[in-house]
């Protein structure tokens, strides 16, 4: 009796080790084997430490604002929200990867709302937030994550990890003349654009686009003192894109004027939005004009600083 006893506990004790083993191995095979491992983007998931909050939902309505904003009303399951979008209000395609103008954001689309955890928000139904930090339309047509990444490049729940390859685009909210790399990721709050990860732990992904968030500074208690008569400021010196790029040896492409005008010159390109302050120069930097481009009599103005900044 005592010796078939023996033999029922080291059974089970062999079963158990090898059922271990399978199982650690299985988890050592995911971190080869790429697969969609889903990140919720959700306010309610969001951890405490993340400076930011994203909300998706469907754009139910649109209005336009006398100063030149447009209000959009989303619905979701969690009541939805009404929230404002100016010209400078960084607007990212999930299914293309490229900036867009607020024109662009239709009833109907899916989009993600980022703005800050402590941004003021009003107590009406829908909630109404202020001007938003960044808007992702299309955010259904692809996985997104918002995020602080360490040095790591981990979130704050340790469960994706950032692999930036060269054909990771990084922009920036608040524009840059320089290449971003990896090395501007590590610290940083950012939304992540992705479609597949391992099965390891943590999830390893290489995004297509990193978009860096961070907020314009707030005014001071000086402000009042430091204020220009607005009255008294010229406006920006505004130029023909076309003879001011072509004069410079770039060619100028037409897409209509919903898709960017494109500026090519020994392998550099530029993209330039009607309607926006935001551009994009070699593919990978966003920087913010001082006027947005603006279409008069069928020619394309641009303010005199981006015809500067190209090479």
């Amino acid at each position: 009796m005592k010796k078939n006893l023996n033999k029922v506990l080291a059974l089970t004790l062999a079963f158990t080790v090898v059922g271990s083993t399978a199982a650690y191995a299985e988890v050592m095979k995911g971190e080869t084997t790429a697969t969609p491992v889903p990140i919720s983007t959700e306010a309610d998931d969001q951890a405490e430490a993340s400076a930011y909050i994203s909300n998706t939902g469907k754009i139910t309505e649109v209005a336009d604002t006398e100063d030149g904003n447009k209000v959009f009303t989303m619905d979701n399951e969690n009541g939805g929200l009404r929230f404002v979008v100016s010209p400078t209000t960084t607007i990212v395609d999930r299914e293309t990867g490229s900036v867009i103008t607020a024109d662009k954001l239709t009833e109907g689309m899916e989009v993600a709302v980022i703005y800050g955890a402590m941004a003021p928000m009003g107590m009406s139904m829908p909630p109404y937030m202020g001007q938003v930090t960044a808007v992702v339309a299309n955010a259904d047509k692809g996985s997104i994550s918002v995020g602080h990444f360490n040095d790591d490049l981990l979130n704050e729940k340790d469960l994706l990890q950032l692999n930036i390859s060269e054909d990771t685009t990084i922009l920036t909210t608040l524009g840059t003349k320089s290449i971003l790399s990896a090395d501007d990721v590590k610290g940083k709050d950012a939304v992540v654009f992705y479609d597949i990860t391992t099965r390891s732990i943590p999830a390893q992904t290489n995004p297509s686009l990193v978009l860096l968030l961070e907020e314009r500074e707030a005014a001071t208690e000086d402000t009042e003192e430091a204020a220009v008569d607005t009255k008294s400021v010229e406006a920006p010196e505004m130029v023909a894109l076309r003879d001011a790029a072509e004069a410079k040896g770039y060619s100028v492409k037409w897409q209509g004027k919903t898709a960017p005008v494109v500026l090519e010159k020994d392998g550099m390109t530029a993209q330039i939005t009607l309607g926006s302050t935001t551009y994009v120069v070699e593919g990978d930097m966003a920087m913010t004009s001082s006027a947005a481009a603006e279409l008069t009599d069928g020619v394309l103005y641009v303010s005199a600083d981006v015809v500067e900044n190209l090479k």
